[in-house]
């Protein structure tokens, strides 16, 4: 067996005998409204079309708000729910126009 070498990669740092304690990293949690952000997004495009646009909109900026504030992770999760959010709103308002510009066009040729 060969001997260890901090450039190994699996390099085990040994504890001191004398401590007893183990001594964690901080661990970087991931923030609540990000994730929420990102389901609610998708459900904008399939279960809640209007209603889960506007919640992952405002979540996703309440998150980016909090995620500025604290060390907490999720920015990219926060931004996908923001994209999936605008982008279904812009969805429902063309095709919404759309609808009134084919009711219009048909209300009035004779």
């Amino acid at each position: 067996m060969t001997e260890q070498t901090q450039d190994d990669p699996f390099y085990e740092v040994p504890a001191p005998a004398s401590a007893g304690l183990t001594v964690l990293a901080p661990v970087r949690t991931t923030n609540v409204l990000a994730v929420i952000s990102l389901v609610a997004g998708l459900c904008g495009f399939s279960l809640v079309p209007l209603l889960g646009s506007i919640v992952a909109v405002i979540t996703g900026h309440l998150a980016l708000a909090q995620i500025g504030e604290s060390d907490d992770g999720g920015s990219h999760l926060a931004r996908a729910g923001l994209w999936l959010g605008y982008l279904a709103i812009a969805l429902v308002v063309l095709g919404a126009a759309a609808f009134m510009l084919i009711v219009l066009v048909r209300s009035s040729t004779p």
